[in-house]
């Protein structure tokens, strides 16, 4: 029986811990890249923005084709025009004899008045229902070069989602690398504790046979407690940066992670003119602005055309009561054909043709500015990869050095040519040439991932 608890409590907690490993969350570079993109907010207010442009164009569009509406109104008058008209009938005339008097006849029946009615020019209720059907004519581009500045506003909005998107990929990238840099100290950090306890150890033995001195020993402790301090700091600064990796990810800070990729040597070979002509062609933010300046050129040329008149057509058709001067339902219809034009307005339209060309210079001066940065930007980018990349030579060389100098000082210290001081003091800068390659192997990722957005290929 006791057998069989054991089992079934062996079994549960196998179960629980695979549905815990289940949880932590696995990372490289790519995946984290792509787990921001799913959930950024920018990039999800980037594609809203997209939507609200293309609805935009699509409005733009129904400009061109004609408006339809309805009504249906009631009027309750409450005086109708009216005026009197005779009333006749009729009647045969008596005839009379001259001398006498009397009535001799009648004659044939004659019209004549009898009285008089009262004609209503109209009806106290009216109702009406009408359609209206109106078709703009002649703008002199108006609406074409309208429904082009709102295709370009989509082509505008496209690339600032590109835009958005190349910020989290950048955003993504140096926020991984930076918890992955700093799990990694944390581990060299721990190796060169294990190794200082190590040695406390030694130096304890050798002070316990009367090799070493009380100073020795003391020294060797101090030096350990200091490590584990700073073993302490940096392991709360990986929890930190783990944090922030998850928040750019847009993951509860709570979730267990693990990295799947390591810090490995990678080299990249860039042509600073190449990747210049390719950050001109292919940023974002350059295709933005080119929009932008070619948007303002069309809005230059309808302001221009604010003063010239345009043509439109437009039909009416009712069904309604009364009908003229029948109280019942019929239809009536009315077409019209014409030209407005603004004659006068305060020079409102000269000066807004002003803006418009005020706001083209601005673009075109803001289009210069922004290739100027950015070829700024390349040159930095690459100067900096450049720069990442000897360091990491120089940083790989140095651990070299400073694993065969701790090798050196090891043998020497148990040999009693070495001080205690002189061997801690190799480790330590051991400890330092492995935390600065890790640094600049880090450093290099983030430097590439910075020169891919400069040149547009996020």
């Amino acid at each position: 029986m006791r057998k069989s608890a054991t089992l079934l409590l062996a079994g549960l907690l196998a179960v629980a811990a695979a549905s815990g490993s289940t949880d932590t969350l696995r990372l490289d570079a790519a995946k984290a890249v792509e787990m921001a993109l799913q959930n950024n907010r920018q990039i999800a207010l980037a594609r809203a923005r997209l939507d609200e442009a293309t609805a935009g164009r699509g409005a733009a569009f129904g400009a061109f084709l004609p408006q339809v509406s309805a009504s249906g109104t009631y009027t309750r008058l409450g005086t109708v025009s009216s005026f009197p008209m005779p009333k006749y009938g009729l009647f045969p005339l008596r005839v009379y004899d001259p001398q006498s008097g009397k009535v001799i006849g009648y004659t044939d029946s004659v019209l004549v008045v009898v009285g008089a009615d009262t004609l209503m020019l109209g009806s106290y209720n009216n109702f009406a229902l009408t359609g209206t059907v109106q078709q703009t004519l002649f703008t002199w581009g108006k609406l074409r070069n309208a429904y082009r500045i709102s295709g370009l506003n989509v082509d505008l909005q496209q690339q600032a989602a590109a835009q958005a998107r190349s910020q989290v990929r950048v955003d993504a990238t140096s926020s991984f690398y930076q918890a992955l840099l700093a799990r990694k100290t944390v581990d060299v950090m721990n190796d060169a504790l294990r190794q200082l306890k190590g040695h406390v150890g030694q130096v304890q033995s050798l002070y316990d046979n009367g090799m070493a001195t009380k100073l020795d020993l003391m020294k060797a402790t101090l030096g350990l407690q200091q490590m584990e301090a700073q073993v302490s700091q940096i392991e709360n600064g990986a929890e930190l940066a783990q944090a922030a990796l998850l928040n750019t990810l847009g993951l509860d800070p709570g979730t267990p992670v693990s990295f799947s990729e390591d810090l490995t040597p990678d080299t990249m070979t860039v042509d600073l003119d190449q990747a210049t002509k390719q950050a001109l062609a292919k940023r974002p933010e350059l295709l933005q602005l080119r929009d932008a300046a070619r948007m303002a050129g069309l809005a230059v040329s309808i302001s221009k055309t604010a003063n010239l008149p345009t043509a439109f057509a437009q039909a009416n058709g009712y069904y309604q009561n009364p009908v003229g001067f029948a109280p019942d339902w019929g239809t009536n219809w009315n077409a019209t054909v014409g030209i407005s034009m603004p004659l006068f307005t305060g020079l409102a339209n000269v000066n807004k043709l002003k803006q418009a060309k005020a706001r083209e210079r601005q673009a075109r001066v803001g289009l210069a500015l922004a290739e100027d940065g950015i070829r700024l930007d390349v040159q930095a980018s690459v100067l900096s990869l450049n720069q990442e990349a000897r360091n990491r030579a120089y940083q790989q060389k140095n651990v070299e050095v400073a694993e065969a100098a701790l090798g050196l000082a090891e043998q020497r210290f148990q040999n009693g040519l070495l001080t205690n001081l002189d061997y801690m003091d190799s480790q330590l800068a051991l400890t330092q040439a492995r935390v600065a390659y890790l640094n600049a192997l880090a450093n290099y990722q983030i430097a590439k991932a910075r020169l891919q957005k400069a040149v547009g290929e996020y």
